[in-house]
């Protein structure tokens, strides 16, 4: 089992430079506590730094650690997204893992001026001319909605052909597409144990069908303190306040119903979380471990929790639970 961190975009009243310094430190945290990767989420419209230049700043402080960041395809140009992603996968020599996922915030849609109904052929077309466009010297792609004719070759990543791709899909039929377009998938931070133990059950039968093998990685929410109480009592403020707002803008209606969202505090923990004591979270990551999960990248902090909060749960992690999988 390898683990990642997930890195916060940060609080509302920190300046970017704080910012950017808190996530060096955390950055530079999780390499000392033994995390295999460091990731970030490369959406639009949010306050936190722009995700590619962040991870290009932090191969700088973690050398040798692999990087990972996700992307929503159906928002990219694919000529300056995979420009961007063969300069970062180099920068960190090959050890990048590119998440693809269709979105879901109506706001970001409707800033971009792209109907929402769009984003899966936007984002199957924008993913097969990046594709073709990090393996191919001429590159001609006519889809309904990508349209890319260049005549000379973009900058090639360290990885050959491409760096690692993952699909983030909660729905059945995005989790079944993923072998036949993508290296593997990633699980969401939203969904429950239960969906996730049926679902792979569906993506490894779709791998097969495609002749690839099963890859699966998870992202979840996680803390570790010195007893469960303290956990909770220290990420539930945190948590309440980001699902509230996930709910909010319309995710709810994406996940399954066994996975809302928009349900009291205590459900949103059931089967969702890697939360507790070391002994507890070490239990929690075996559950995945069982189904397959090759990676488990974990947020550790969410809005309202301050930096030494969220440091102290990367070290106890790195110190009393990862060792545990080595």
């Amino acid at each position: 089992m390898n683990f990642g961190l997930l890195l916060f975009g940060g609080l509302p009243e920190q300046s970017m430079e704080e910012v950017l310094r808190d996530s060096i430190k955390k950055a530079q945290a999780a390499r000392e506590a033994g995390f295999d990767a460091v990731w970030v989420s490369g959406g639009h419209l949010g306050r936190g730094l722009q995700g590619t230049l962040l991870q290009a700043r932090l191969t700088a402080h973690i050398p040798g650690m692999a990087l990972g960041t996700l992307f929503l395809l159906p928002l990219e140009h694919p000529i300056v997204l995979a420009e961007e992603l063969s300069t970062l996968d180099m920068m960190c020599g090959g050890k990048l893992t590119v998440a693809v996922a269709q979105g879901w915030r109506e706001f970001q849609f409707d800033a971009f001026g792209i109907p929402a109904k769009q984003r899966l052929g936007r984002f199957l077309e924008t993913l097969e001319a990046m594709k073709q466009l990090w393996a191919q010297d001429v590159v001609s792609y006519h889809g309904k909605y990508v349209q890319v004719d260049v005549d000379r070759p973009i900058a090639r990543p360290a990885s050959r052909p491409y760096p690692r791709i993952l699909v983030a899909a909660n729905a059945d039929p995005g989790i079944q597409r993923a072998p036949s377009i993508a290296d593997g998938w990633l699980i969401s931070t939203r969904a429950t144990y239960p969906t996730i133990e049926k679902q792979a059950a569906l993506f490894k039968e779709a791998a097969q069908k495609a002749g690839k093998q099963p890859v699966i990685w998870a992202w979840r929410e996680a803390y570790v303190a010195g007893s469960k109480r303290k956990a909770m009592e220290t990420v539930r403020p945190s948590v309440e306040a980001l699902y509230a707002d996930r709910a909010s803008l319309g995710h709810a209606r994406d996940l399954p119903q066994a996975d809302r969202i928009d349900v009291p505090f205590e459900q949103i923990l059931k089967d969702r979380f890697i939360i507790g004591d070391p002994d507890q979270c070490e239990q929690e990551v075996r559950r995945y471990e069982a189904l397959g999960v090759e990676t488990i990248i974990m947020r550790m902090q969410w809005p309202g929790m301050g930096q030494k909060e969220a440091l102290a749960a990367i070290r106890m992690m790195g110190r009393e639970v990862l060792p545990r999988f080595r």
